[in-house]
């Protein structure tokens, strides 16, 4: 098994009245590659912050490696790094933004092919980039110039925030190839977060989901927001959507509550089980993974996002209309 690499107890961190993790408790594991995923404002970007040790919680204790660390102790502080969401580069030369880490710890050993090699590894030649200024890349070649400063410094804990946001198609497939390669080095762990469902699952051996800043179970494959309506004729609650659309729910057990259903759950066709909820819904994509029997489905079905898998033989085409159901006993209540 696995080494242990973080263990959160009680984790809370607030802004103000926001409260971005709430109570969290969490293991992570080190080695491969841990992908993060949930809605916004679901905590991922905060928790990256923690676990970067550049942030403090407000409650609880952050342990790394059985023990409790906290932001630029020297016990972590070239052990693990962190690319945001949006990197910053300095108005200086590629050469010196990838470099300018090494400076920092004035660390001068062969300086000039350690760039040139992390350079590579993202795809980018070192004779026609290393001379550019900032300006001078597209967002894809920004995004893998911040890439190259994480990877020159070879940090036990590579954590990166959407790292292929607003990239191109070279540029997110390049970055894959980089991570892993990284990852499937003895005692490397790379810990990054993704609105790209498809791209995270193939990247990642571990997939987490995060809400209202706590880790759930699973992966939610339909999420339905209140506020949900009780029919005083039936006694049954339902969620509206648009054109007069209703979706059954069982009782909510607050106002807030919000109504989730595994995509485990979810599947193609009517139902057949006196318990079966179903409604029709709009083929938006179809993403077909190479190697796996399964194609990830995203459909829009009254107004609401929808995501399952099921056999790439049946799966339908985009635009399609089809009927999605699960049982009203997998609901559950976050």
């Amino acid at each position: 098994m696995s080494r242990t690499l973080y263990t959160l107890s009680g984790v809370s961190r607030c802004y103000g009245a926001d409260r971005a993790l709430d109570c969290c408790t969490l293991t992570l594991y080190g080695g491969g590659i841990t992908g993060i995923a949930g809605p916004n404002g679901s905590g991922k970007s905060t928790l990256l912050k923690l676990l970067a040790f550049i942030e403090s919680p407000d409650e609880g204790s952050i342990f790394f490696q059985g023990r409790e660390e906290h932001p630029f102790s020297s016990a972590v502080r070239h052990r693990v790094t962190l690319m945001p969401q949006t990197p910053f580069l300095m108005r200086r030369r590629v050469f010196q933004n990838v470099s300018y880490g090494l400076a920092l710890k004035k660390d001068g050993e062969a300086v000039e092919a350690r760039v040139r090699q992390s350079l590579s590894r993202v795809g980018l030649d070192f004779e026609k980039f290393a001379g550019r200024w900032p300006h001078e890349l597209s967002g894809g070649e920004s995004q893998r110039v911040a890439l190259a400063a994480r990877l020159i410094l070879d940090p036990e804990v590579l954590i990166l925030d959407e790292p292929t946001a607003s990239v191109d198609a070279a540029s997110s497939f390049l970055i894959k190839n980089a991570l892993l390669d990284f990852a499937a080095k003895p005692g490397k762990t790379v810990i990054l977060t993704s609105h790209d469902a498809s791209w995270l699952e193939d990247v990642s051996d571990t997939v987490i989901f995060f809400f209202r800043g706590r880790q759930v179970p699973e992966k939610t494959g339909l999420m339905l927001f209140g506020p949900f309506y009780e029919d005083s004729g039936s006694g049954v609650w339902v969620k509206r959507g648009e054109k007069g659309a209703e979706i059954p729910v069982s009782s909510p057990p607050h106002a807030e509550s919000v109504a989730a259903v595994p995509e485990r759950c979810l599947q193609l066709g009517q139902g057949d089980g006196g318990d079966a909820v179903w409604f029709r819904a709009e083929v938006r994509e179809v993403a077909r993974r190479k190697g796996s029997p399964h194609a990830q489905v995203t459909l829009i079905g009254a107004g609401f996002p929808i995501t399952l898998s099921c056999p790439v033989g049946d799966a339908p085409d985009p635009g399609a209309m089809v009927d999605v159901t699960y049982p009203l006993t997998d609901l559950q209540w976050l």
